[in-house]
């Protein structure tokens, strides 16, 4: 999907600009102990069907993490990394990562992982939801031009009251 990528890039970019303290920001990628430190790796886990839009595509509601991995011989590597992801989760703040085919992030949450899993560091992870748009917007009707709709309001309505209906550009 088209819309996954970009939205990995997005994802991606906005973390590098909102917390410039990650030396570096991956998507779908395995860290390790050799990836320079502190880092940040995010990717989805997770999709469910959500509310269909009615458009013609598909809503996903997907669930992503983010790890989060502070060396953890450095001073200060638990305040560090809990710093990391509070403001990992700032970041994460009603998210839309600037593509038109997302709602705001959900639930976010951020937790210690303990044990980490790359020896060595401590590690956090950062959750959260989205409703993702997939596919293409589809209106299987021909346009109609401006005028073609028309309002009317009960009981004043059917063919003797042809005359009151009113057009939505009349109704501001």
């Amino acid at each position: 999907m088209n819309e996954l990528k970009l939205l990995s890039q997005a994802i991606t970019a906005t973390f590098q600009a909102g917390v410039p303290d990650f030396a570096t920001v991956e998507a779908f990628s395995a860290v390790n102990e050799h990836t320079p430190q502190p880092a940040l790796c995010h990717t989805i886990t997770a999709m469910e069907a959500s509310v269909d839009p009615g458009d013609g595509r598909l809503c996903i509601l997907a669930r992503f993490e983010a790890r989060i991995l502070v060396d953890a011989q450095q001073q200060h590597a638990a305040l560090q990394a809990a710093t990391l992801a509070a403001k990992s989760t700032l970041v994460l703040h009603k998210q839309f990562w600037g593509v038109d085919f997302v709602a705001a992030t959900l639930n976010v949450k951020a937790q210690t992982a303990i044990p980490a899993e790359v020896p060595g560091t401590l590690e956090w992870r950062v959750q959260w939801q989205q409703p993702v748009y997939l596919g293409d917007l589809q209106w299987p009707w021909p346009d109609q031009p401006p005028g073609s709709l028309l309002f009317a309001f009960s009981p004043d309505t059917g063919p003797a009251h042809k005359d009151s209906y009113q057009a939505p550009e009349d109704m501001a």
